[in-house]
């Protein structure tokens, strides 16, 4: 799920998840700009509204204070996440061939070893 935010202190910023409406549709931010106890609130509301979309709507309630790192926006949580799940089962096989190659490695020595030592008793011998 992605996220907006809003300047929230120093080097932190207000975060708002983003929501789907009825449409299936990320659902626009509004700000209530009518003389209202609500005066610059925040709101869902679907981004075709009028245009034969649904008639969603819902508040904006900021889900925690982040960190800015030189954006407005925070990017989407979930992308994020499978791609540590992605990472996690590249490194496990890659950890794996690692094991298999060290492995191949110990025995191309002993195979070296062996060869070496036969071929240095085959000329003493002789």
């Amino acid at each position: 799920m992605s996220s907006s935010s809003i300047g929230g202190g120093e080097g932190k910023m207000l975060r708002f998840m983003s929501k789907k409406c009825r449409c299936g549709r990320k659902a626009a931010f509004r700000i209530v700009e009518s003389e209202k106890p609500s005066k610059g609130r925040l709101y869902y509301v679907c981004e075709n509204t009028g245009l034969g979309g649904c008639d969603f709507w819902a508040w904006c309630n900021p889900v925690e204070y982040a960190p800015i790192y030189g954006r407005d926006e925070i990017d989407d949580q979930k992308p994020r996440v499978e791609e540590g799940v992605q990472f996690s089962e590249r490194l496990m096989k890659l950890e794996m061939k690692m094991e298999a190659l060290t492995m191949m490695m110990k025995t191309s020595m002993v195979v070296l070893l062996v060869c070496f030592i036969s071929t240095m008793l085959m000329f003493n011998t002789k």
